[in-house]
């Protein structure tokens, strides 16, 4: 099966701050985290805005990141 857009944002963020500080970020335990990533539970679309708004704050090249 292949992994939802989702699934493949949270790993972008987990390569990018690792697992601890995503579901920190996302406010909920590591062990909701590897359910989403694992598709075993869907992850709520709150937490999806929460999650391009990571990944937004953290692109490299992102003038509010590096200042140009």
């Amino acid at each position: 099966m292949s992994k939802s857009t989702r699934q493949r944002l949270l790993e972008l963020m987990m390569a990018r701050i690792g697992k601890s500080a995503l579901a920190a970020a996302l406010g909920v335990p590591c062990a909701i985290l590897l359910d989403w990533l694992n598709g075993q539970s869907a992850m709520p679309d709150g937490k999806v805005i929460v999650l391009i708004d990571l990944i937004d704050d953290t692109a490299q090249g992102d003038s509010r990141v590096n200042g140009s």
